[in-house]
């Protein structure tokens, strides 16, 4: 059971360190066990004695193996309490995240603790941090930056150490645990129920802030909910060129074409939920009085901080799409 890989980033001792918690949490290796001296694991391993001492050495300090002179090494407990050390890599600090953190926090206890990282969708970063981080937590999070280039830093990860958030659901949350959003789906649905309200509409803009990362599957989302339903539609970047026209509504997905927005309507005198409307991607407390109520898409922030929570806990290998919603208020 005992798994060396030279090519591994993370030291040899940490490595056999794990190779012995594994054993007993699969059950295969038991209270009372003798597990081989550490010159037949240096011998059998092509590893230094140091190494393998050291590695001993941390599992006699935990308490995990104990020595019996003239006799051996032995496992002392049937069960290892693992403190997680959870490694969070995000894409950037949002507001919204703020609430998924909290969530996550609350729901981790006291059973882990977690380092929190930002990639800002810069690949090299992305590669950098992961690559320090190896052998230094229990679990990884990753937020991934939506390409295939990211490959080779994903793998750097012990694969039964790695789960999947928010986004990289059909690239990487199929082969590992996750909790991640399913942006065609869930605007389209989420535009689905609020059909009644978008009626009074003659036409729906949606704003995408230039340099932004908004997936392309919203996108394509919202034109297949347009043209299903034949709503006039247009998807622009050029909001500063853009004079809002009463009877339309706009869909934004950053706070500063928000205010934008409802600027204009100000200065025009139109009112918020009759003469234009206004939907907001990714709720925040703040938007539910800014102008006595923003409409929004939002996935369930809260939810998938607890789900993440439950999946590291408890070891789960799940793939959980996060629930989305239409927020209604006034605007709309």
């Amino acid at each position: 059971m005992i798994k060396i890989e030279e090519s591994s980033h993370v030291p040899k001792y940490k490595q056999l360190v794990e190779s012995i918690v594994r054993g007993i949490e699969s059950k295969e290796l038991k209270k009372n066990n003798k597990i081989p001296s550490i010159n037949e694991i240096s011998t059998r391993y092509n590893i230094s004695r140091d190494t393998v001492m050291m590695a001993f050495s941390y599992l006699q300090s935990r308490g995990i193996i104990l020595s019996r002179p003239g006799k051996g090494y032995y496992i002392a407990k049937a069960n290892v309490p693992q403190k997680r050390k959870i490694f969070l890599l995000f894409d950037k600090l949002t507001p919204y995240k703020e609430t998924l953190l909290e969530a996550f926090r609350n729901q981790l206890k006291r059973q882990g603790v977690y380092e929190i990282f930002f990639h800002n969708f810069n690949t090299k970063t992305f590669e950098i941090l992961i690559r320090e981080s190896i052998g230094n937590y229990t679990d990884f999070v990753v937020m991934p930056i939506p390409s295939k280039t990211i490959a080779p830093a994903i793998n750097l990860i012990p694969k039964d150490k790695l789960y999947i958030l928010d986004r990289g659901r059909k690239i990487y949350g199929q082969s590992f645990p996750s909790v991640c959003q399913s942006f065609r789906r869930d605007i389209y649905e989420s535009l689905l129920s609020g059909s009644d309200l978008l009626k009074k509409y003659s036409k729906i803009v949606l704003f995408i802030p230039e340099l932004s990362h908004v997936p392309t599957n919203l996108q394509k989302g919202f034109k297949e909910f347009c043209t299903d339903f034949k709503i006039d539609f247009l998807i622009t970047k050029k909001l500063h060129e853009y004079k809002i026209t009463e009877g339309e509504a706009y869909l934004v997905f950053d706070d500063n074409s928000l205010v934008n927005i409802v600027q204009q309507a100000n200065d025009k005198k139109f009112k918020l939920g009759k003469d234009v409307g206004i939907i907001s991607y990714n709720d925040t407390p703040l938007k539910s009085i800014v102008a006595n109520g923003i409409t929004t898409i939002s996935t369930d922030f809260s939810a998938m901080g607890k789900t993440l929570a439950d999946l590291i806990i408890n070891k789960k290998k799940e793939h959980i799409e996060n629930p989305c919603s239409l927020i209604r208020r006034n605007s709309l």
